[in-house]
């Protein structure tokens, strides 16, 4: 039987039944709303509180490391948010029309609700609120655990960087979007040259911080659009947001920023590159072709680059160019660590791959292995004589070459024991690398058995010897070849002077400012020796514009316009086969006429798929081209400048580099007021 209806004059207790009524509906939409994942659980918590307390302002916030709140979600009117927001900084708290309750889970706060009454005869149910803080607790708590879990398990235990799982993820997320034409997404692997040889020789322990500090470079030389992963061993991979160039010079940068390195020796890496949707458009054939290419790089000679070819094909790719000669092979056999550490150290300064044996036993096994070229063996080993080793080598491989190290006079039995050279210690660094050439090129040794240290000479005496020469060599050719440089870029400025007499000061001056504001930028662009060469360059293919166009002194017609930018492309025609310009500077070359915003030429790049040297170089160059004279107009005052370039920041140049220029906005005025003295 249905209870009375009420009196319809009894407001108050009508809206108290209607309220009883209904309070378990919103609470099952609570716990509901909470279990599910693909929810903002803020929001529905936000709103189903008002829905329970009858409140008129709801808000959930979460907690800073300071304590300070921070709004996730909030419902109601957005003027009582600044009372919330102060009832929820004292939480626990009840202030007369509202409640805060903070959020708790195994004792840790981490955050509050708050509810607000909207007015009328009610107030807010402390007892509820709570209840509803205590399960909202525990459920994102729960949340954030599994958070840490997944996050946990798509993480490198050693470097912490993304594990092969993430990359897997990260990488079928961005070929989605490269093929729904969202842009282009490279993928550039990376493989650290010769590592097996630290664990080797310094153990796993060592090995494993030269992998953290891999790591840590890597993720210091990419964008923040970028991702980092190792996928096991000794490969590392990078998704590139962009094209091959944004790959490659992110690959410049790793490269750079390891040869650099100051806190540890860190190996040079090899790298392989590939793009999707232009070379793959799924996961595994992307990781195919950049694995292609970086074997490629591995035979082309190690510490390199190189971008996947699509009308190649693998197997054509891994052999590495036509042509190519094979690297020299050693096996060091010696029980002395300090001296097979030697022996490896000069051999591999001169391209050859060395292998170790500390027995005799381990000798054979080697060789029987894999045969070397060249076997250097030292005649004192623990398990058996190096003589009787010789002569089983010989005996069983006679085209084996052996040279014997030894330190008291055996010349008649290493001959006797068929030794095709050898070297009375202490020997020189020089002589070792010639003897192991001429025995692997097949070659009598000239010098390997009339070589006679000086009476009393020490090793450290014989390798400080040969490290002058050739340290006096080395700088001789560095002379030489700065010299033919810098004679090749006055004769190209020189050249550029004679059509349009202005630009040989610009040239300078705007290599000056470019120069300073990349080091502001980035010390390691700064360090770049080509980024020189591009600034004083940048406008070098003005010698194939006819003089009627260039040195025009009013505005150009749309076809002259045309005809005029296509300058950027001469100059790196003109620049191409010049070794120092390659990379980064002759990218200037090319690019430093394109804008931020995509309205540049020639190739209308957009954001940072413009080189960062170019990016840079544009606002160098407008800055000069306003402080001083051009055939069509006055030179402006500095301030002018400066405030030019502020204006067009997200426009025409990167607003970053923009901030880095008002940084060093002083410096790069110093410059300007001592050209102008």
């Amino acid at each position: 039987m249905s209870p009375d209806p009420l009196p319809a004059d009894d407001a108050t207790l009508h809206a108290l039944v209607h309220s009883i009524e209904e309070a378990r509906q919103p609470l099952l939409r609570l716990a509901q709303g909470l279990a599910r994942e693909a929810v903002c659980k803020a929001d529905v918590l936000a709103c189903e509180l008002a829905e329970l307390t009858g409140a008129g302002y709801t808000a959930v916030y979460r907690f800073e490391d300071d304590g300070s709140p921070v709004l996730s979600a909030a419902h109601g009117v957005e003027e009582a948010a600044a009372e919330a927001e102060d009832l929820a900084r004292r939480a626990p708290a009840a202030d007369g029309g509202g409640v805060a309750v903070p959020l708790t889970a195994d004792g840790i706060c981490l955050g509050a609700i708050v509810a607000l009454r909207a007015g009328g005869p009610f107030r807010i149910d402390e007892e509820l609120v709570a209840a509803v803080a205590e399960l909202a607790a525990s459920v994102l708590a729960a949340d954030e655990r599994i958070a840490e879990s997944r996050a946990e398990a798509r993480r490198d235990a050693v470097t912490g960087l993304g594990n092969r799982r993430a990359f897997d993820e990260r990488s079928a997320a961005a070929l989605d979007a490269a093929a729904a034409g969202a842009g282009s997404a490279s993928l550039l692997l990376l493989d650290a040259d010769g590592f097996k040889d630290v664990n080797d020789r310094r153990g796993h322990t060592e090995g494993d911080e030269v992998l953290r500090e891999i790591g840590r470079v890597l993720a210091r030389s990419v964008r923040p659009e970028d991702g980092v992963y190792r996928l096991g061993g000794d490969e590392f991979a990078i998704l590139v947001a962009g094209r091959r160039a944004a790959a490659m010079r992110v690959g410049d940068r790793v490269r750079r920023a390891l040869r650099t390195h100051r806190r540890a020796q860190l190996p040079t890496v090899s790298g392989g590159i590939a793009v999707a949707p232009i070379d793959a458009r799924t996961v595994g054939d992307l990781v195919r072709k950049a694995d292609a290419a970086l074997y490629a790089a591995k035979a082309a000679g190690r510490d390199r680059i190189l971008v996947y070819e699509a009308d190649r094909t693998f197997s054509t790719i891994a052999a590495g160019p036509a042509g190519a000669k094979a690297q020299l092979r050693a096996l060091v056999v010696d029980d002395d660590r300090g001296l097979r550490e030697l022996v490896r150290t000069i051999l591999e300064g001169a391209g050859v791959e060395v292998d170790e044996a500390t027995t005799a036993r381990r000798a054979r096994e080697r060789v029987a292995e894999s045969t070397p070229d060249v076997v250097v063996l030292d005649l004192g080993l623990p398990d058996d004589d190096g003589l009787a080793l010789c002569r089983e080598l010989k005996e069983t491989q006679p085209a084996l070459s052996v040279l014997v190290l030894t330190g008291r006079e055996a010349t008649s039995d290493a001959r006797a024991a068929g030794a095709d050279a050898f070297l009375r210690k202490p020997f020189g660094p020089l002589e070792l690398i010639d003897v192991v050439e001429e025995l692997a090129g097949g070659e009598s040794p000239s010098r390997a058995t009339r070589s006679e240290p000086a009476p009393g000479a020490r090793q450290s005496q014989l390798l400080a010897r040969d490290l002058r020469s050739l340290l006096e060599l080395e700088r001789g050719q560095r002379l030489m070849l700065q010299r033919a440089y810098r004679q090749t870029v006055s004769a190209l400025a020189a050249a550029l002077e004679s059509k349009d007499t202005s630009t040989e000061a610009h040239s300078k001056r705007v290599q000056r400012y470019a120069l300073r504001l990349a080091a502001e930028v980035d010390p390691l662009l700064a360090e770049d020796p080509s980024i020189e060469y591009g600034f004083l360059l940048h406008d070098v293919g003005k010698i194939g514009i006819p003089d009627r166009v260039l040195l025009k002194p009013g505005p150009l017609t749309r076809p002259e316009r045309r005809l005029m930018e296509t300058h950027t492309v001469l100059g790196e025609q003109l620049l191409s086969d010049v070794e120092i310009l390659q990379g980064e500077g002759l990218q200037i070359v090319r690019s430093h006429h394109e804008r931020w915003d995509g309205g540049g030429y020639p190739d209308g790049l957009e954001g940072r798929d413009i080189p960062l040297a170019a990016r840079v170089f544009a606002i160098a160059d407008t800055l000069d081209a306003i402080t001083s004279d051009r055939p069509y107009r006055e030179t402006a005052p500095w301030s002018s400048a400066v405030a030019e370039i502020a204006t067009h920041a997200g426009t025409q140049f990167d607003p970053a580099i923009v901030r880095a220029f008002e940084r060093c906005e002083p410096a790069l005025r110093e410059i300007y007021v001592s050209l102008a003295a």
